[in-house]
């Protein structure tokens, strides 16, 4: 079995399909190889086959090109590096199915990063955001609900940005520990990783009562982090090819002040990667 640390690997990667993101799939090859990156994984933005929220993710008629572009570049990746297929996926019941049948199963895909950019609000609809911030306690209530929904799933192999809610929802108030505190629980229950978000970092800084920070990661999300035995690691959310690393020391001193320790990487005897 192969042991990989945190700086030799990045599992949450985008690509021009989602449209949000620019470059080819083989163009974040190149850039990870000249990174010192020896496990790749591309994950954009996942389509559903009635192309809900499609504004930030590709069309479902456009996943065979997807999905030819990430084989041909794992073909012609170096042999010192692996190369892993998957998505970034919004957690959403209606596809349970569809994730788990078609993507895992009949296409093979080799891993799903757990996100939410949607939600069902206290009224039964469904919310997208950012259209819809989580500016209020019901929204972040809601967000919450569907993030430890998908995280009870098993479907996904880690949950990305799971502090998302901080870009919005300004104030680390009793509500947000509250929320925090549940979501923490869960994770540690189902030993679920957590992710440290590269591209929150990267992103605007917002300001709150307390003064200027990053959107997320939110640093006191993660000193909570601290209290739980929950596995967690840092990933670029690469948009752009050149900002593979440009995050990582950030998002290592977020981890270095709340006291974490990051995961370790492995591949097993049959090339799937787990996380330890």
């Amino acid at each position: 079995m192969e042991v990989f640390t945190q700086d030799e690997v990045n599992l949450h990667t985008h690509c021009k399909y989602c449209r949000h993101a620019v470059g080819e799939v083989q163009d974040y090859v190149d850039e990870a190889e000249k990174d010192g990156i020896k496990v790749l994984g591309m994950s954009d933005h996942c389509p559903v086959p009635d192309d809900r929220w499609h504004s930030a993710r590709m069309f479902y008629s456009e996943l065979d090109a997807y999905q030819k572009d990430c084989e041909a570049a794992a073909e012609r990746a170096p042999r010192s590096m692996h190369f892993f297929r998957g998505f970034e996926t919004d957690y959403h019941k209606d596809y349970v199915s569809y994730y788990r049948d078609e993507l895992l199963g009949e296409r093979g895909f080799d891993y799903l990063l757990l996100a939410v950019h949607n939600y069902y609000a206290p009224d039964g609809s469904d919310i997208t955001i950012p259209e819809c911030l989580i500016n209020d306690r019901g929204a972040l209530h809601a967000y919450t609900k569907t993030l430890i929904e998908g995280m009870q799933s098993g479907l996904f192999l880690y949950a990305v940005h799971p502090d998302l809610f901080a870009a919005s929802y300004l104030e680390w108030d009793d509500e947000a520990r509250a929320c925090s505190r549940d979501i923490l629980a869960c994770a540690s229950s189902v030993h679920m990783p957590i992710e440290i978000n590269g591209q929150g970092i990267r992103a605007k800084k917002v300001v709150s009562s307390s003064g200027e920070r990053y959107r997320y990661p939110l640093q006191e999300f993660w000193n909570l982090a601290s209290e739980y035995d929950v596995p967690v690691v840092t990933a670029a959310d690469c948009h752009k090819p050149e900002d593979m690393i440009t995050s990582r020391k950030a998002c290592k001193e977020i981890a270095e002040k709340a006291n974490l320790t990051f995961a370790r990487y492995a591949i097993d005897e049959n090339g799937n990667i787990i996380i330890q």
